[in-house]
Order: structure tokens, then C-alpha cells, then sequence
């Protein structure tokens, strides 16, 4: 009996050894992240809706932008053109994006095409933005049915920080090391006994 305690002990030791190591751990490895990217999620997910099959000119647009809320780096604008009469899928127009920042006088464009798209309907423009601000966005789509402009607005945001991240954790992990404490104390040692 007495054999059996003590290695009930140890093997509780060992555990409670290995959880603060793995949480000690996590700890470290939040504390070294200094950014977070964001991934292009496409169409359905992480991404806004900038028109949702608006009508501009002889077509209807619907326009996603990725990732939400768009931050500095890689900012993704896919559109899917469609002919308004007859509802067919535009497939060899030339589409154009461009980003403004009036305040700065800065100006991004980007051919959208369907490589970046990776798909034979939706033409994507993968735009990298270097600076945080509102920006003025014209997507400008030609092919046979005619010319179309479609105005719109891109707020990009500064990128997320460790310490952002980690304010926003700290509340969660707190919690958990409360509730762990209250379930190590209150499970306590136990006692096998054999009859």
C-alpha cells in the first residue's frame, strides 16, 4: 500500500512537472511571435464583400477583398464579372485594380488575372500595401460588352503586434490557471486502499 501511494505521488509529480513545462512553453513561444500574417482565405471566408453582384455598366460585379480586416501586406481584391443580359461569366476581360491614398498621393495598381485567381472565372489582383490607411479603390473591367468602373473603399490597418495579442490572451490564460488551480486542490492527494 504504501509502495502504491508513492508512486501515485511520483507519477502526480512527473504530471504537474510536465504541464508547467508545456505551459511555461506556450508562454515562450507567444512571447517570441512578433507578427502574425494573414492568410488569403478567398471567397466564403476571412474576406469582405466590397459588391455583391453590383451592376456597373454592361456587367455585374461581385468583388471580395481578403484578408478582413485587411492589415499592411498583401492585400487580395477578386472579382467575378458577369454579363447583365444574358447572366454568363465574363472570361477574357482585362481587369485593373488601384489603391489611393489621397492624403499621402500614393497609388497602387495591379493587373487582376486568372492565375492569380487560380481559377477560370474570377480574375484576383494580389496588391502589396506598405502603408496603413483609407485608400480609395477603382476596379476597371473592358472586354466586348463594353467599359465598367467600380468605385470602393480599402481601410488597411497596422499589422498585429505580439503585445496585442498577448493583452488580448492574458485574460483567457488567466482563467485557465485559475480553474487549474481550483481542480488541483480540490481533486488533493488520494488514497488507494485495498481490502
Amino acid at each position: 500500500m504504501a509502495g502504491e501511494n508513492v508512486a501515485q505521488d511520483a507519477i502526480l509529480r512527473y504530471a504537474s512537472a510536465i504541464l508547467r513545462a508545456a505551459l511555461l512553453l506556450g508562454i515562450l513561444f507567444a512571447l517570441t511571435q512578433t507578427r502574425v500574417a494573414a492568410e488569403n482565405l478567398g471567397p466564403g471566408g476571412g474576406t469582405r464583400v466590397i459588391a455583391g453582384d453590383e451592376v456597373a455598366g454592361p456587367y455585374r460585379l461581385y468583388v471580395t477583398a481578403s484578408p478582413e480586416p485587411a492589415q499592411i501586406g498583401p492585400v487580395t481584391i477578386v472579382v467575378r464579372v458577369s454579363d447583365v443580359q444574358s447572366g454568363e461569366k465574363v472570361k477574357d476581360a482585362q481587369v485593373r485594380v488601384e489603391l489611393a491614398l489621397p492624403a499621402d498621393g500614393l497609388r497602387l495598381e495591379s493587373a487582376a488575372t486568372h492565375e492569380d485567381a487560380a481559377s477560370p472565372i474570377d480574375y484576383a489582383a494580389h496588391i502589396p500595401v506598405a502603408q496603413a490607411g483609407q485608400y480609395d479603390g477603382v476596379i476597371r473591367v473592358s472586354a466586348a460588352q463594353g467599359v465598367a468602373e467600380l468605385r470602393f473603399t480599402q481601410r488597411v490597418l497596422p499589422p498585429r503586434t505580439t503585445s496585442t495579442l498577448l493583452i488580448l490572451a492574458l485574460p483567457f490564460v488567466a482563467g485557465l490557471l485559475i480553474l487549474g488551480g481550483l481542480w488541483y486542490f480540490r481533486a488533493g492527494p488520494r488514497t488507494v486502499s485495498r481490502r
